[in-house]
């Protein structure tokens, strides 16, 4: 039987998301076309594969028993096509696909980028914003070649480097009433606080650290990501507390007024993540020590600033 890697493609995508709408969203393919897929894989492996249920489609027997060889076969050619592959930055017209969070797109992605059109004009580059729990799937299937960001228990599921550490600081407008003078535990508890909830790094994880050290927080509002929080800063009383570097760059019209902390937390890691299956990719090689080499020069000028690093 001929081995149709598009049709594996689907077979893996539906089993991993037990429906077959989020399977064409993850492959962006129309529904018809993944249904028409499963309809050939049904007739090639006669037997049904998926069974539509209340909760989803589960998988049959066959479907479980099919899953492993295919998988580790979908694995070993992928691992084969990139050690064959020779890849230079200067033709190349690869996509390359990246996970970061709003925050790494706004302080760290126009420096890369920078470095990236200049050594390879002709790639393509999409970022994409991943929630934390569904990365380890999207990296090993390739659908995410790399994850930046403050990411804390991916790495059991990754390979990784560590980028530079970071802590977070209080931010508000020019003049805050409280921030002013600065800022004791007393007055970080009655702030008015912007919670950014994103579901893309561990920021979020932020209140748990606080509340156990007895400054939980209250919000007055709550956002999915913090581009609009400068703005809203700016024009009230409301405070954000977000990584120390962010609130620099937000600051660049010496706009708000930032605030170590009234407390002593464990800097946070800033990690590059890729999968083992791509470990020897020569593209993705190339563009993750990209990566890093940017981060030095980052972390450089952050310390020409006077932020210095963790």
């Amino acid at each position: 039987m001929d081995f149709d890697l598009n049709l594996m493609r689907v077979f893996l995508t539906v089993l991993h998301e037990r429906s077959v709408t989020r399977a064409a969203q993850r492959l962006n393919l129309t529904q018809p076309a993944v249904s028409y897929a499963l309809a050939r894989l049904r007739e090639r492996f006669d037997d049904p594969l998926f069974v539509r249920t209340a909760t989803g489609m589960q998988p049959t027997p066959i479907a479980f028993a099919l899953a492993g060889p295919i998988e580790r076969g979908m694995n070993s050619f992928a691992e084969a096509v990139s050690l064959r592959q020779r890849f230079d930055p200067a033709t190349s017209t690869r996509r390359f696909r990246l996970s970061m969070s709003d925050i790494g797109e706004m302080v760290f992605l126009p420096l890369l980028m920078e470095r990236v059109h200049a050594l390879a004009p002709r790639l393509q580059v999409e970022v994409l914003e991943i929630p934390l729990e569904q990365l380890p799937q999207a990296l090993k299937d390739g659908e995410v070649d790399l994850a930046i960001g403050n990411l804390a228990g991916l790495g059991r599921h990754t390979r990784h480097a560590d980028l530079f550490s970071e802590r977070y600081a209080c931010m508000g407008r020019r003049g805050h009433p409280v921030l002013s003078a600065g800022l004791t535990r007393g007055q970080f508890k009655r702030l008015d606080h912007i919670l950014v909830a994103s579901r893309a790094s561990a920021h979020r994880l932020l209140d748990d650290v606080l509340g156990e050290a007895g400054l939980h927080r209250q919000p007055y509002l709550t956002l999915p990501h913090f581009s609009a929080a400068a703005e809203i800063v700016r024009r009230t009383d409301l405070t954000v507390t977000l990584p120390y570097r962010a609130a620099i760059w937000f600051n660049r019209d010496n706009a708000f007024e930032i605030r170590p902390l009234p407390l002593t937390l464990p800097p946070l890691c800033v990690t590059v993540h890729w999968h083992a299956r791509f470990e020897s990719d020569p593209g993705t090689t190339w563009l993750r020590r990209l990566v890093e080499e940017t981060c030095l020069l980052y972390t450089s000028d952050a310390a020409d600033e006077g932020l210095g690093v963790d």
